[in-house]
């Protein structure tokens, strides 16, 4: 770590005293540029399929698409969480960035070509498979990211840095929300995915400015990979703190954000009948939503009561989607999507701060690896959600989703006491 200012950090009253680390500082550089990315990349892949496809068959290829990134996901993110600790985080990185920027080349210049961007014949299921890439290279820069974390500023100050970092994930996508709608309406699909890779570019220059960082675990390269892996559930095993966390945050997220993420393209066309644009500002409500989140988490610092809090949030979160299932205001739904993104962002940073302080360094990549499977679960169930609301109403899906991730959440208040009880 390096500290470019007074040694005496645990005593500074600002609360944004990490920043006075240059690695943090980077680190928090490199996820703005990241969280810009992956709304247009998202947003990107979604609105094309959405609009490529018959719209009686709209729903499920929202749903295959979503499955597929989730698979790619979940069939990397245990190796991407044990490569954050088995190698120097930075070279990790570095390496899933380099793949990354190839994967966007690849694809965006495709689209550049007429049949790929009307997704004609056999091109658009080739499309499909090759976005589910994006599962893939998230699978091992989340993780990655979020374990460096740990390395980047001492220990009295990462609660704060981590409120810090996620601040800057909705950051990024608030600066990117109005991108992403605005430039597929009029510069096309393939403008706004290379535009995307810009980030990776801007990534690779950052991180080849941080300090050279060990490997968190420097004897798992003497291990093979897959007792790596065994090692890094010794955590959830023994932790009924972690373990809970983990799962609570698989349910919560898989629940609600299959709905407000995988079927949120149709339910913007076919439902509220609005454009691609028009997703852009409800991504900026979303956005919002999350920098209210961490700049409060901010402000409050070191938060007592971190068990009950995140119940809360996975709470308000079901009651927000529950909300916007019901209206058909535009503006009202804009708003609630906004605190489905305000409880979420809660939801994220309180579980990760629980894992944190729960898990040492040495075990951190593999064990935020399996927290952030919740991302891969939740495309998987994409697929099933597509399915049911193809059969029986996007309405009834999203109704049922808020209902159930209420009744989980106080489920887990009633029933959970050692998560209840994290201080």
């Amino acid at each position: 770590m390096n500290q470019t200012i007074n040694p005496k950090y645990p005593r500074i009253a600002s609360r944004f005293s990490a920043l006075t680390f240059n690695d943090f500082r980077l680190l928090i550089i490199m996820q703005i540029i990241s969280s810009m990315r992956m709304p247009i990349i998202f947003v990107t892949q979604s609105w094309y399929v959405a609009i490529t496809v018959p719209e009686n068959q709209r729903l499920l290829a929202l749903g295959i698409l979503s499955a597929l990134r989730g698979i790619a996901f979940l069939g990397y993110a245990l190796f991407g969480g044990t490569f954050a600790d088995r190698f120097p985080r930075t070279r990790v990185i570095y390496v899933s960035h380099f793949a990354g920027l190839f994967s966007v080349l690849i694809i965006g210049g495709l689209l550049l070509i007429p049949i790929v961007n009307n997704g004609e014949g056999l091109w658009l299921p080739v499309m499909m498979i090759l976005f589910a890439t994006f599962g893939i290279i998230n699978a091992q820069d989340m993780p990655t990211r979020t374990a460096m974390i740990r390395d980047t500023v001492p220990e009295p100050l990462l609660p704060q840095a981590i409120t810090l970092h996620q601040l800057a994930m909705s950051i990024g996508l608030l600066i990117a929300a109005p991108l992403a709608g605005f430039s597929i309406d009029y510069f096309g699909f393939a403008a706004t995915y290379l535009i995307a890779g810009l980030t990776h570019i801007a990534v690779l220059i950052a991180v080849r400015k941080m300090s050279v960082l060990s490997a968190a675990d420097p004897e798992a390269s003497s291990d093979s990979i897959i007792k790596n892996l065994q090692q890094g559930l010794i955590s959830l095993k023994i932790n009924p703190v972690v373990r809970w966390t983990i799962l609570s945050n698989w349910v919560v997220t898989s629940l609600g954000l299959s709905v407000m993420g995988g079927l949120i393209a149709a339910w913007i066309n076919d439902v509220l009948m609005l454009e691609a644009s028009d997703w852009g500002i409800m991504i900026i409500f979303w956005g919002v939503g999350g920098v209210f989140a961490s700049t409060w988490l901010s402000w409050k610092n070191n938060l007592q009561h971190l068990g009950l809090w995140y119940l809360g949030a996975c709470t308000l979160m079901g009651l927000s989607i529950l909300g916007f299932s019901i209206t058909r205001i535009v503006l009202l739904a804009f708003i609630l999507n906004g605190i489905v993104g305000f409880s979420y962002q809660l939801i994220l940073t309180l579980s990760v701060d629980i894992i944190q302080r729960e898990v040492p360094n040495r075990l951190m990549g593999r064990t935020v690896g399996i927290l952030m499977l919740a991302s891969g679960i939740m495309q998987i169930v994409g697929i099933f959600a597509g399915l049911l609301a193809q059969n029986l109403g996007i309405e009834t899906i999203y109704l049922a989703a808020g209902f159930a991730t209420i009744l989980f959440s106080i489920g887990l208040i009633l029933f959970q006491r050692p998560l209840r009880s994290v201080t």
